[in-house]
């Protein structure tokens, strides 16, 4: 019996680290703001909550917008991930990338912007996409600017 309530403790204590990203199923899982599969990696992002709900978008715009509208009260909020455009392999923390912002980009929704590690190649694709670089609140900006006109 105490080996048993033992392991149970042990089980529950592995489940309460940091909240964090979780992998996204492509096809399946579906954006929060505008309900479609997530299908395409390069412009994913989620929101993760101090509970350690996690919140599944198809396009950093749509992140953007839901965090823009209060969807979730920013103290609420424990952190915020997207794929790096140039190479889809994992969530990374917003904190750690740079975004693009470029109306030649077709972003699942239309917003024009897409989160980026740094780097030599971040840097061409900002002259190939003739874009500029943003920050965070200049990305919740456009959005809240462009919502409806693209």
């Amino acid at each position: 019996m105490k080996g048993a309530v033992l392991l149970a403790l042990g089980v529950l204590t592995l489940g309460c680290g940091d909240p964090h990203a979780i992998p996204i199923v492509w096809g399946e899982d579906t954006c929060e703001v505008c309900h479609m599969p997530i299908a395409d990696p390069r412009y994913a992002a989620e929101l993760v909550t101090a509970t350690g709900k996690v919140y599944r978008f198809d396009d950093v715009g749509c992140l953007a917008d839901f965090v823009r509208t209060d969807q979730v009260p920013k103290e609420q909020i424990h952190s915020l991930w997207a794929m790096d455009f140039l190479a889809p392999d994992s969530l990374y923390r917003l904190d750690g990338l740079v975004f693009l912002l470029s109306d030649q980009l077709h972003t699942p929704m239309n917003h024009g912007v897409v989160a980026l590690r740094s780097g030599p190649a971040a840097d061409s694709l900002l002259v190939a996409l003739e874009g500029r670089w943003a920050t965070w609140p200049d990305v919740l900006s456009s959005v809240a600017s462009s919502r409806g006109t693209r």
